[in-house]
């Protein structure tokens, strides 16, 4: 669903009672516009309470096994507490997998796991059940049915959104459904309408996790001035974007952009011009890099423009697609141009993205000194004008 349509189905009053920010609607609607740092903070997030959890079940999961014998019949018995051995060692496993890198989908598969394995052993115990002569045994065994209230209410440890609660909540609500619906049990009614309610307050519980934690990495890794990414964050997103580039053997190209002649713009109209020049450039440049692509403020005038998939050739016509034509005016009406270098892991030799970001920078300086208001790449100087109106 397009940001306007899902800003449309929910009306102001409600964002407002919600207490939501405009556009935050659609990031607890659906995950598939988070950031991509965000993305994996989240991961990571998961993948510690699934670890968590995964391995406190593996060690209470056999707590029962003295219990079953005083309670089951002997083939019973090693048939039901076989199970839970096995449930017991595939949430070791799963434990273990969680160390696994944090990926989304590692964190997709290693939530959906740590759901089934429980769900599955379920439907086991009460297909091995259902007929048994349990006689005295059959209250004590009537506890099974406190498992699926107990999954569902652990959705709400994990910050999810409304799409994805919705698929695991069905889901799961299928599974504890099943074993009533084949038995012609009336309780299936009853049973259902207490899960519901207890999947609708983890579901509230899972969204507001999501909200706060996206309103956490927004304010820690946006810079307050431009609102483009910080460098502590661009630090972190040049890590993965280098790593994921090495792995899959595609392009990826970084430019090193700097105001010229910033120092003069502050001198001689003060900061708060100062600070509208560079809201309009940051402005600029994220309004015309690729989706993918990320723009940093790197630190006072400097901004780095990191893009994927792209070459040092189609980083600078990008470049100079964005700049061209765009007007940032001084107060007396002088342009503002901008120096940059760009550096590509294909064709340079590094062993990580500061080498990048070190040759980049090197050649922004020879820029510098050889005139400004260019852009290099290689050998090679590109001229760029930018113009950005007064007002952005």
């Amino acid at each position: 669903m397009p940001d306007h349509s899902i800003a449309a189905a929910v009306p102001r009053s409600i964002q407002s009672f919600l207490l939501l920010a405009p556009g935050e609607w659609r990031d607890l609607f659906s995950s598939c516009h988070h950031p991509r740092l965000f993305q994996r903070e989240r991961a990571r997030f998961i993948l510690s309470r699934v670890r968590i959890i995964a391995a406190l079940l593996a060690i209470l999961a056999p707590f029962r096994l003295a219990v079953d014998d005083l309670q089951l019949p002997h083939h019973l018995f090693i048939l039901l507490d076989s199970g839970r051995i096995i449930v017991a060692v595939v949430f070791a496993i799963l434990a273990f997998f969680c160390r696994c890198r944090p990926t989304p989908r590692n964190a997709r598969l290693a939530m959906v796991m740590l759901f089934l394995i429980p769900a599955f052993f379920f439907l086991f115990s009460h297909v091995l059940l259902a007929h048994a002569q349990l006689n005295g045994a059959a209250e004590h065994f009537d506890k099974y049915t406190y498992l699926p209230f107990i999954l569902v209410a652990i959705i709400g440890v994990f910050p999810m959104a409304l799409l994805e609660i919705l698929v695991l909540t069905l889901s799961l609500l299928t599974v504890f459904a099943l074993p009533l619906w084949l038995r012609e049990d009336p309780r299936i009614l009853p049973e259902l309408i207490d899960l519901a309610l207890v999947a609708s307050v983890a579901a509230l519980a899972a969204m507001s996790q999501l909200q706060s934690m996206k309103r956490l990495f927004v304010q820690s890794s946006t810079d307050p001035l431009t609102g483009l990414f910080n460098r502590r964050a661009g630090e972190d997103l040049l890590t993965l974007l280098f790593a994921q580039a090495e792995r899959h053997s595609h392009a990826l190209s970084i430019a090193m952009l700097d105001v010229d002649n910033f120092k003069g713009v502050n001198d001689t109209w003060g900061h708060e011009v100062g600070d509208r020049v560079l809201q309009d450039v940051a402005q600029l440049l994220q309004s015309g890099v690729r989706m993918g692509d990320a723009v940093i403020r790197w630190g006072g005038e400097e901004f780095v423009v990191v893009m994927p998939y792209a070459n040092s050739g189609q980083a600078q016509a990008r470049l100079q697609v964005i700049l061209d034509g765009h007007i940032v005016q001084k107060p007396n009406g002088q342009p503002i141009r901008m120096s940059g270098g760009i550096a590509e892991l294909q064709d340079e030799s590094g062993k990580n993205w500061r080498d990048l970001i070190k040759l980049a920078d090197n050649r922004m300086y020879q820029v510098k000194i050889g005139g400004k208001g260019r852009i290099a790449t290689g050998i090679r100087l590109e001229k760029v004008d930018m113009w950005v109106d007064e007002h952005g």
